[in-house]
């Protein structure tokens, strides 16, 4: 099964369902066995650059080697590094690539021919009407089609010793709003209106009509005015605008074809045209109207009212439900429950697993360690593996126990041909957080629905990130009422909450406890002798050896001056041997290394808890302080035995700092 790599940017927040529309056309055409991937962005309408940037990262997802071949559409990439990065890529991959409207080196062209089109235009103008005195409104100079257009029209005047000047072009962009402004412009330079008016698009010569209507200029009596592209709105406005016509299906449908040739080994010319058509209407003078029949365009744009007030409610009623959901795969099941016009094959969501960090965190302890950050997200490029957290397919969710998702494929391979995948990048801000992937989305993207639903998605997931973070940061505000603020240990209110909770939960698994009972040998000589301040340092000390010794489930406390509980996972006995041991060591060591004038030693009792024992978590306890008590005992008949202190201090006295 050959594979094809499309990336594309809508223009704004619209899909432009031609490109997919065309090629599976082509592909279900000559039954060939080849599958569509598409990677869409709408990375060029929002102000928040890092939004913009987070949209372009899905061009980051796939790795274009594993394809077999690659059709760009990059007019509406806002972003220079971003359109040479993808260009980049795709020369690297050494494989067969194919550009819509937009001639880049070394890649294959298919479109119309901007230049010859536009040059028809003026020439139309000129010649048949008399026209000559220009104003031509353009999109930035940096677009390719706008520039070959321009540049058709600026070749004509020359030829033709027709004057156009910088002061009678205005650079802006393709919508209407643009139009606005580029009349005005104009009119405030000149301040009388030129013999025609050429336009980038329909859109630009719409708007400057209506801006021209409110000076109460009218075309064609005062001036004359072409568009370009052949939208309704040229057909259905009054007047008719004259236009240039052509199907952009039929540039991606002949994409797919230089492709399928390029695999039989045919040669195929660099640039591949497809066919335009000149309207000529009222707008320049010629024609009687539209030809087109308004009742059903009227009775077309009343059923798209109605299917997307009916679309909006139900987007409204997802967004509501998902914003009661616990977990991001139950908000993507009220995706086809809350729309069921979707009329996708599946749908699919891959999270980085970043995304459950709070969660996670809090699950893994009983206490809270760390704090989680969201520095761990993407802002170029996605984790190689991530987790598939939701599936959808053919009317039913698939059970998944967060499948690992290694790059696309074999993820994403499909045995039956002709079908579309459509991959939608997923992120809060600037902050990639995985990516959702629809099978056979065409419809999807025709009717203009999928940005809103990606919107409602993004946004519940958010809120819902944003909750689990609340509740984690509470919870870790709430530990600081349970912790020693000498040691950094759990005080007594920590050890009883949380000890009896881990007690809890042991028993419920049938898992044995390990706890320890610990005193601090000599506290009270220390404070004597050198001072409180070094008593806290003994103190810290023996808390820095029990938490870098313990587990990471362990709960640690001080639960008086000099005394300590540890309580973790019980593994075996060699092993709690070797952990007492290991205490001991580190006490010793940390004293060294703070070079503290007297030695550090503590006693230790322990005890293992029995599941099936009806002994409470205070008789544990309780066993094992009189163990540690033992020891400490045996530690002082051994001392007195040796006479250790009779050279610094009286003897009976100071067998009272044991």
């Amino acid at each position: 099964m050959r594979k094809v790599a499309l990336i594309t940017d809508g223009w704004r927040r619209l899909f432009t369902y031609a490109w997919p529309a065309g090629i599976l056309q082509r592909i279900k055409e000559r039954d060939e066995e080849v599958n569509l991937y598409n990677f869409n962005s709408t990375g060029n309408w929002s102000r928040d650059a890092g939004y913009n940037r987070a949209e372009y990262n899905i061009f980051n997802l796939p790795d274009l080697s594993e394809f077999d071949g690659i059709i760009l559409e990059l007019n509406n990439i806002s972003s220079p590094a971003v359109l040479a990065e993808v260009i980049h890529k795709a020369k690297q991959s050494h494989l067969p690539v194919v550009s819509i409207a937009n001639e880049l080196e070394d890649f294959y062209y298919v479109g119309i021919d901007n230049y010859s089109a536009m040059k028809q235009v003026i020439a139309h103008m000129h010649e048949v009407h008399n026209c000559k005195k220009f104003w031509l409104l353009v999109g930035a100079d940096s677009n390719y089609e706008s520039s070959c257009r321009l540049q058709g029209m600026l070749d004509y005047a020359k030829e033709h010793k027709i004057k156009i000047d910088k002061n009678d072009i205005w650079y802006g962009s393709f919508d209407y709003k643009s139009g606005l402004e580029g009349y005005r412009h104009l009119w405030d330079t000149h301040k009388e209106l030129p013999d025609a008016i050429i336009c980038i698009n329909d859109n630009v010569a719409v708007a400057v009509c209506e801006a021209a209507a409110q000076m109460g200029f009218t075309a064609p009596k005062d001036f004359r005015i072409t568009g370009f592209d052949n939208f309704d709105k040229a057909g259905f406005y009054t007047p008719s605008i004259t236009t240039v016509g052509h199907i952009r299906e039929e540039a991606a449908y002949k994409g797919m074809d230089i492709l399928l040739k390029i695999w039989a080994g045919e040669s195929v010319p660099r640039y591949n045209f497809t066919n335009t058509e000149m309207l000529w209407q009222e707008s320049c003078g010629c024609g009687k109207g539209s030809s087109r029949d308004a009742r059903a365009h009227l009775k077309d744009q009343i059923m798209y009212s109605v299917e997307s007030e009916e679309f909006d409610e139900e987007v409204l009623s997802m967004e509501a439900e998902m914003m009661q959901c616990n977990t991001v795969e139950e908000m993507m099941y009220c995706i086809p429950q809350c729309i069921p016009s979707l009329k996708c094959d599946a749908m699919y969501l891959v999270l980085d697993d970043h995304l459950n960090a709070y969660k996670k965190e809090t699950e893994k302890s009983i206490h809270l360690d760390a704090t989680p950050s969201d520095e761990g997200f993407s802002l170029h490029g996605y984790p190689r593996q991530m987790q598939m957290t939701f599936a959808y397919e053919r009317d039913q969710r698939l059970d998944l126990d967060r499948q690992e998702v290694d790059g696309i494929f074999p993820t994403f391979d499909y045995p039956k041909p002709g079908q579309d995948f459509l991959f939608l990048p997923l992120h809060f801000g600037e902050r990639t957080v995985g990516y959702v992937a629809i099978r056979n989305a065409v419809y999807l993207m025709e009717k203009q629905y999928l940005f809103q639903i990606m919107n409602a998605l993004t946004r519940s997931m958010e809120n819902l990130h944003k909750k689990e973070m609340l509740a984690y940061m509470n919870r870790k505000l709430s530990s600081l009422y349970i912790m020693d603020t000498l040691t950094g240990m759990y005080n007594r209110m920590g050890y009883q909450q949380l000890g009896e909770e881990s007690f809890r939960i042991s028993g419920l698994n049938k898992r044995k406890l390990l706890i320890l009972f610990v005193d601090l040998d000599r506290l009270k000589y220390i404070n004597d002798t050198f001072g409180h301040e070094y008593g806290d340092m003994a103190i810290c000390a023996a808390a820095r050896a029990l938490m870098q010794c313990s587990s990471r489930d362990a709960v640690p406390a001080r639960t008086g001056g000099d005394e300590f509980v540890l309580i973790q996972s019980y593994q075996s006995d060699e092993v709690s041997r070797e952990l007492v041991m290991r205490i001991r060591r580190t006490l010793e060591a940390e004293g060294k290394a703070q070079k503290l004038p007297f030695p550090l030693s503590m006693s230790i009792g322990t005890v293992v808890t029995d599941p099936e024992s009806a002994l409470s978590f205070a008789d544990y306890v309780k066993i094992a302080d009189s163990r540690m008590y033992e020891e400490k005992v045996q530690k002082r008949a051994a001392r007195l035995s040796k006479n250790i202190f009779t050279t610094d201090r009286n003897y009976d006295i100071l067998k009272q700092y044991d």
